[in-house]
């Protein structure tokens, strides 16, 4: 959010500000959601990234989030508290734990989600296989420099 922009011709300062509108609007959304449904936004989150990674342990989970293991710990107990996750035994490792999302409860979340990710699905249904493409390494680059700057 620098003011520092470089040389940017008028079309690469549009995309910039649209990833900022966009990242706001979502960061936004998710605690409207969070709200709702009695959870802190990284709660949210945390029930999005394991969606993403599958049943995981913690320690993968911290990593991914770039959490602490003691705080993913606090957030889980929230989260086991709410019903919206499961931890079990890990069968490949008796000294650690996995981690589930609870679908059952989950889908109380994924409700406040629906109507937007019809509208984005039928979007991007009728968005040619070629403009996907583009779409995919634009967004698979901005995450690795955002990787990048997180991790260092």
């Amino acid at each position: 959010m620098s003011s520092v922009h470089g040389n940017r011709t008028p079309l690469q300062a549009e995309v910039v500000e649209q990833i900022r509108r966009f990242s706001a609007g979502v960061v936004l959304f998710n605690q409207m959601v969070a709200e709702k449904v009695g959870l802190h936004p990284t709660d949210v989150q945390c029930l999005n990234l394991l969606e993403l990674l599958g049943t995981c342990t913690p320690g993968k989970l911290a990593e991914g989030m770039g959490l602490t293991t003691g705080g993913v710990t606090v957030m889980l107990d929230r989260l086991e508290r709410a019903g919206y996750i499961k931890r079990e035994p890990n069968p490949d490792d008796r000294r650690s734990l996995l981690v589930r999302v609870t679908a059952r409860k989950k889908e109380r979340l994924d409700v406040h989600y629906a109507a937007v990710i019809r509208e984005f699905d039928a979007y991007i249904a009728r968005m040619p296989e070629a403009e996907l493409k583009v779409v995919v390494g634009f967004l698979k680059q901005v995450n690795a420099i955002r990787v990048q700057a997180v991790t260092g």
